[in-house]
């Protein structure tokens, strides 16, 4: 038999699986809390660009939007449709750039915007009780930075 073959009989010894197996539960709650709302993950996320953009004033256009949540331009644009659609958003065209077209939270999309992130943020608080948030979210960070370093690397 291989010494090598016990470096996989436990699963939860291995970062790579506990990741997943975090990232599994962890939209999965999400989903579900958001149901109540009628949204999701993506949904959220790019409403909450757009409502953060615009409480400090900035222009959100679908390319700064994709860039911002890492979110493809066809599948922001989709979501963005989607959003406005439920009366959410609203976009018009730029004053600058006649090719682009600005989004804005409406009144209503604020307010679920805000209902949504806190319920999320409940969620969040009921799930980081038993944990050292200062801790995780220490080495989240730096796990991001190494993503983030070793993407550049990889992509030039």
């Amino acid at each position: 038999m291989d010494g090598n073959c016990n470096k996989f009989e436990n699963p939860n010894d291995d970062i790579g699986y506990l990741i997943w197996r975090v990232s599994k539960y962890w939209q999965r709650g999400k989903h579900k809390l958001l149901g109540e709302f009628g949204l999701t993950g993506s949904q959220l996320e790019l409403l909450g660009a757009i409502y953060h953009m615009s409480k400090q004033k900035m222009e959100a256009t679908q390319i700064i939007l994709s860039q911002e949540t890492e979110i493809d331009p066809m599948t922001t644009s989709t979501i963005l449709r989607n959003l406005q659609k439920k009366g959410l958003i609203s976009r018009r065209e730029s004053t600058t750039d006649t090719r682009a077209r600005i989004v804005e939270v409406t009144d209503a999309g604020s307010e679920l915007f805000e209902k949504a992130i806190m319920k999320v943020k409940e969620g969040q608080d009921l799930l980081f009780e038993n944990v050292d948030r200062n801790a995780l979210k220490m080495q989240l960070q730096i796990l991001l930075r190494e993503m983030d370093r070793l993407g550049k690397t990889i992509n030039n």
